[in-house]
């Protein structure tokens, strides 16, 4: 687990808050450092001090075994993601530290401590440790992912290269389902950061071993800015979006607003649906989010699989 790799432990860590949202607002890690700093005992506590450019952005707080809970473990707290609460965050670390010096102070970029996050939150997804009473069995393979779609995936994103269209470094794949458009991504070399609001299609692209558990997110589309800082990736892509209608397109509109908050200047934007009618409402939200770009007609006998292509830029400012 990259966790206990960037802390350099071998008992087992836990992130204080439940999932990835949560960090948001660290809401559970703000009350128990409150709590530490009323009850603090001078060098009682082993703490291990994680820091960017200077600044404190994580800690690890050692809990000897106990009776109730009969392992040794790291509490891990970060103010990462929780931006509004980052000041309070170094505040009350800075009282903690103050009068337990740390054991170990590791610097370690935003990038990496976030691939840890998203794999131990995916983690935890895929051990069932978020859902208790899950009761969804993992399908075969052969029946969930369609090898055909995936080639099919792979002959347009081919084509659109040999046209010179490039998808750059940092790739956002929106509503990522299960994982079966990741599968053409990844064959043609891309790590694209995959996100998807199902967690039940994450957890099966997570069990095939189609996702990536450091790069994939459960997640609403609809809130990309607020986790993700402006101009970040350069290159939003989607596949068979939907379905669209005319009574959820507000939902569609977000979404390709947030898309277009968190693409930089000149990002290539690539989605895909299935018929004309979506297509239709998609491309006007795309340039009422000022998208611009072209429609291309990707129909065949089937009907099925990415009949639509909407491909286009960020404008500039």
């Amino acid at each position: 687990m990259l966790l206990k790799e960037l802390f350099d432990v071998d008992e087992e860590v836990y992130l204080v808050e439940p999932n990835y949202y949560s960090q948001k607002r660290i809401e559970s890690s703000i009350k128990y450092l409150q709590t530490i700093c009323d009850i603090i005992v001078i060098n009682k506590l082993r703490i291990i001090q994680m820091t960017n450019e200077g600044k404190t952005i994580g800690l690890a707080i050692f809990n000897p075994a106990t009776s109730e809970v009969p392992i040794d473990f790291w509490s891990i707290f970060t103010s990462l993601i929780a931006k509004k609460q980052r000041s309070e965050f170094e505040s009350l670390s800075d009282t903690i530290l103050a009068s337990n010096l740390p054991e170990r102070v590791i610097e370690i970029s935003s990038d990496s401590l976030h691939e840890a996050l998203v794999e131990y939150y995916s983690m935890l997804l895929v051990n069932r440790e978020t859902c208790i009473d899950c009761t969804m069995q993992l399908e075969p393979y052969n029946r969930v992912y369609v090898e055909e779609r995936i080639n099919r995936l792979l002959e347009l994103l081919e084509w659109l290269k040999s046209d010179g269209i490039s998808f750059g470094k940092d790739m956002l794949e929106i509503c990522c389902g299960n994982g079966m458009s990741t599968i053409a991504l990844h064959r043609l070399g891309y790590e694209p950061l995959s996100i998807e609001y199902d967690k039940c299609a994450v957890c099966q692209g997570l069990e095939h071993g189609v996702l990536d558990p450091r790069r994939t997110i459960v997640m609403d589309a609809t809130k990309l800015s607020k986790f993700f800082e402006q101009e970040h990736f350069d290159c939003i892509v989607g596949f068979m979006l939907g379905t669209i209608y005319e009574f959820n397109k507000e939902i569609w509109s977000r979404m390709m607003l947030e898309s277009e908050k968190v693409a930089r200047e000149d990002a290539t934007i690539l989605f895909t649906v299935r018929s004309k009618p979506e297509m239709d409402i998609l491309e006007k939200s795309l340039k009422d989010a000022g998208i611009e770009g072209r429609v291309i007609d990707n129909t065949d006998c089937s009907g099925m699989y990415d009949q639509f292509v909407f491909v286009g830029r960020k404008l500039r400012q």
